[in-house]
């Protein structure tokens, strides 16, 4: 048996989560219930793209970080290269701080680099991970058609292109059939960590439609220019509001994934009912908290009082692959000639089977 080798087994309540390594703790996981997130529309939902690392692309400008603690989906990994390279650590599904940086020109085709750090201390790992493996979510609304429309605050979207400080992020429409909706914003406009859906707000007087047929055209003006088109799946109606019509033509305001305000025909509304209510035809959506994990047996939990360099290996030769920042909480598992191997406390990651989170043991605190 390897005295080198870290072991844990993440075990789920009534099921195996990976098998676990002789010699050190296991760790068990307790459901999380799920967080309620109303929002005022249509359910959100995301889009993943498994992404392909490539060599030599341009990447984002230097300020361009976006930052936030949130799951990332159990068993992905991250590399010590922007391709190729090896796994110097493993996901587990509990939260864990982030920072995304040097995001490629093109996100779907190249590994962005990823430091487990956002502002608190933390055992900080830096790599790079697909950008698709990581959650990003808007943190303002950002225009698809300037005036109109809008992706929403607080909705998951996928990157698809980076130049310099600024981002293109595409929405998958909730209750269309693979319909997307495309924005470009600052880097700012996007984080990795969900914030609070904005409502709007909505005038006693307003009175709500719903589309007749599944596809509906959106309007600059009462009989203006078509600038969008809505296309949901059959049985599927998406819920507006008004107070203004004019012309044969309704003002027309939703906030969902998507923000929305302009014209359409009345003739392809079902004006609701007086005194009808419209928070029935809203549905909710939920947000999933991260695994709580923890381990059997824990072991000494210390708290680092000055930067300490991680390696992936026992050797004075190999190149940090991060750092206990100063202030972090972390396990202390076995010493092994000279080197002691460490954990998050948070045990958000983990290292890979043939390697670890090694400190020398001269600098393990106390």
């Amino acid at each position: 048996m390897r005295s080198d080798v870290l072991g844990l087994g993440l075990l789920a309540l009534g099921g195996v989560l990976c098998a676990g390594l002789p010699g050190t703790p296991a760790v068990s996981e307790a459901k999380a219930e799920p967080a309620q997130v109303v929002v005022s529309a249509a359910q959100v939902t995301g889009a993943a793209a498994q992404a392909t690392a490539t060599v030599g692309q341009a990447v984002s400008g230097p300020t361009c970080k976006l930052k936030g603690t949130a799951p990332v989906p159990k068993g992905t990994r991250l590399h010590d290269a922007p391709s190729g390279g090896r796994t110097v650590a493993s996901f587990t599904g509990a939260l864990v701080p982030m920072t995304l940086s040097a995001i490629p020109a093109d996100p779907v085709a190249g590994r962005a680099r990823l430091s487990t750090s956002d502002s608190s201390p933390a055992l900080r790992i830096d790599g790079y991970i697909a950008p698709s493996d990581v959650a990003v979510f808007t943190t303002r609304d950002i225009p698809v058609i300037a005036g109109h429309v809008w992706i929403s605050s607080a909705q998951k979207v996928k990157l698809v292109a980076a130049t310099g400080d600024s981002l293109r992020a595409e929405l998958s429409i909730s209750g269309t059939e693979r319909q997307t909706a495309k924005a470009s914003a600052p880097c700012d406009a996007f984080a990795l960590q969900r914030g609070v859906p904005m409502k709007m707000e909505i005038p006693g007087s307003a009175r709500g439609y719903l589309m007749k047929t599944s596809t509906i055209e959106l309007s600059d003006r009462p009989d203006g220019d078509v600038i969008f088109t809505l296309r949901m799946l059959e049985g599927t109606a998406q819920l507006f509001w008004s107070t203004e019509a004019k012309s044969g033509f309704v003002h027309l305001m939703s906030r969902g994934d998507l923000t929305i305000d302009a014209w359409a025909r009345l003739k392809d509304l079902e004006p609701l009912k007086k005194g009808e209510m419209m928070d029935q035809y809203i549905p909710p959506t939920t947000a999933v908290a991260g695994a709580q994990l923890a381990l059997d047996k824990a072991p000494p939990i210390v708290k680092a009082t000055r930067a300490i360099p991680v390696r992936a290996r026992r050797d004075e030769k190999e190149k940090p692959i991060g750092e206990i920042e100063a202030g972090a909480e972390i396990y202390l598992l076995e010493t092994v000639a000279g080197w002691t191997n460490v954990l998050p406390k948070a045990l958000g990651m983990t290292p890979p089977d043939e390697g670890g989170f090694w400190i020398p043991a001269s600098e393990t605190p106390k």
